[in-house]
């Protein structure tokens, strides 16, 4: 008997190993299939630039990047478009696109590694790796995958049909769980629980609506089996993801009401403070602006005012 017992627990214990390997090999083609989609898309596109950016930030030494080195101009004077160069606001650096994306193994030099920033030989820096083998290496992986991409004549069709399936995959997924954030931001509803597992009790807004959604749709269905599964631990459902959609949104939304402002020109400000529920002050900016521009009307035409409450009258020293 203790013979079998053993002999079961053996064969239970291989079973096990076997459903541990299997489910770690799918990971890994999963982990894999998301890279190069993420290439894919990245070769396609290329480095997304700011037209209305001119110069960086001022270091220490007054010197500062400039857009003119975006462009490289040729001995017999032709100017050339340094596509693959990639200015960092945040950082104050610049990068190799090609290299950064392409290189193999160890990569040479600042600008395919943690980027350059000696903003006094950068020109000098620019020429020398523009000319190197290896950026001309990486330069021509990145224009042939490019072309193939566009023209859909990747080296491995049906691989790369699985990939724009992934990727179409999980531009829905982020569709919706954009559109989920979006509701819950506007009616102002708290997005998490005690919990933070799919399918458990106090879970939060946020996974129910996902719950929900599973219910009836076919591709938040497919990606909460992937979840339950354990086939995937991208989901995109962390509470990280949502404070960082949050704040994309607010920022979008910041860039909208600027630009708003900005067009109307005239505006006045407004601050009031609450205190929240832990008692701590939360500033609230409100500005009001007027887009006379809309109605076709000029603001130096403008020779009558009035005013909401009898209190609130424009003069030199008291009112509005």
């Amino acid at each position: 008997v203790t013979i079998m017992l053993k002999m079961i627990l053996a064969l239970e214990m291989a079973r096990q190993r076997q459903k541990i390997m299997l489910q770690v090999k799918k990971i890994m083609i999963t982990s894999r299939l998301l890279m190069l989609m993420q290439i894919d898309i990245l070769a396609e596109k290329g480095p997304q630039r700011d037209t209305s950016f001119k110069k960086g930030r001022k270091d220490k030494y007054k010197r500062r990047f400039s857009a003119l080195f975006y462009t490289r101009i040729l001995s017999n004077g032709e100017h050339c478009d340094r596509d693959w160069l990639v200015y960092s606001e945040e950082l104050d650096k610049v990068f190799c696109f090609g290299c950064k994306l392409f290189a193999k193994g160890h990569r040479k030099g600042n600008l395919a590694n943690e980027g350059y920033n000696d903003w006094t030989h950068l020109g000098t820096r620019l020429k020398e790796h523009e000319t190197s083998a290896d950026h001309v290496l990486n330069m021509t992986v990145w224009y042939e995958l490019r072309s193939r991409l566009q023209t859909h004549q990747t080296i491995d069709k049906s691989a790369q049909r699985q990939l724009e399936s992934e990727k179409d995959h999980w531009r829905k997924v982020l569709f919706r769980i954009v559109c989920i954030v979006k509701f819950l931001s506007k009616h102002n509803l708290a997005f998490r629980g005690t919990n933070s597992k799919l399918y458990e009790d106090s879970n939060g807004n946020f996974l129910g609506l996902i719950e929900m959604f599973a219910e009836f749709d076919p591709v938040i269905e497919e990606h909460v089996r992937r979840i339950t599964n354990e086939e995937t631990h991208a989901h995109y459902l962390d509470h990280k993801i949502q404070n960082e959609l949050i704040h994309l949104l607010t920022s979008a939304i910041k860039f909208e009401i600027v630009k708003k402002i900005k067009s109307a020109k005239y505006f006045s400000v407004i601050l009031d403070c609450t205190p929240d529920a832990s008692h701590q002050e939360q500033m609230s900016i409100i500005i009001r602006y007027n887009e006379l521009k809309l109605l076709d009307l000029d603001i130096d035409d403008v020779r009558g005012q009035g005013y909401d409450n009898g209190s609130n009258m424009k003069g030199t020293h008291h009112g509005v």
